[in-house]
């Protein structure tokens, strides 16, 4: 997005909030029932499967770029108005698959209607224990997990921010706030403004080689 209404210089980091997980799932009615059987699919068929996302530039739609990439395959992104409309169409089977957050997948999941053939986090999910990362299944460096971050004012002095990160810290910690993260494949983080902004380097380094690579635009 060259032409971002701010900076990122107009925000300053205050703390991690929480990660949430992403499974690689496909409509129930295909005949691909792991990873691989879809990375067989993709390499028979090339630039024919297809791959919904929530809109172009999305997590979802770098992970689907990232797969790419990793196993060497060609699909076709069809990017959507929000998860939705993109979850309708998977569900429908008018798309091959999707990388969502575990938390809009797994009533269809539950109901049989989705296939999950790979959790996109570094380990398992605790909600899905029986499905296998994705970098378990021969793309070892494969993740790309969603997060949700606090932020403040650029300028804001260091000892408010202290403060506000500490206080996210104590909610965070609530035994019954990580109880609802969880049931939604999602963890509670916390940690300091420096940690955060650690985190915001190392992922921006890390999506901007794909994106480039990718040759990825929002148009």
């Amino acid at each position: 997005m060259p032409n971002l209404p701010y900076k990122p210089t107009d925000l300053a980091p205050v703390a991690m909030l929480a990660t949430a997980e992403n499974v690689l799932v496909v409509n129930a009615s295909t005949p691909v029932k792991s990873l691989a059987d879809l990375l067989k699919m993709a390499a028979q068929q090339p630039g024919q499967l297809t791959f919904a996302s929530p809109g172009a530039g999305s997590q979802a739609h770098l992970a689907g770029e990232l797969l790419q990439q990793d196993a060497h395959i060609k699909l076709i992104h069809v990017p959507y108005k929000g998860v939705s409309p993109a979850m309708t169409d998977l569900v429908g089977g008018q798309v091959t698959m999707m990388f969502a957050q575990l938390s809009s997948a797994l009533p269809y999941i539950k109901a049989g209607k989705l296939v999950p053939l790979g959790v996109a986090s570094a380990r398992r999910s605790a909600v899905l224990p029986d499905v296998p990362t994705i970098a378990e299944q021969g793309l070892p460096k494969f993740e790309a997990v969603s997060w949700y971050a606090l932020m403040a004012p650029a300028g804001t002095p260091p000892d408010v921010l202290r403060k506000l990160s500490k206080q996210t810290d104590t909610v965070l910690a609530n035994p019954a706030l990580k109880e609802k993260l969880a049931v939604l494949g999602m963890e509670a983080a916390g940690g300091t403004p420096e940690q955060l902004a650690a985190a915001i380097q190392k992922e921006s380094v890390r999506w901007a080689g794909l994106i480039r690579q990718r040759h990825i635009t929002i148009d």
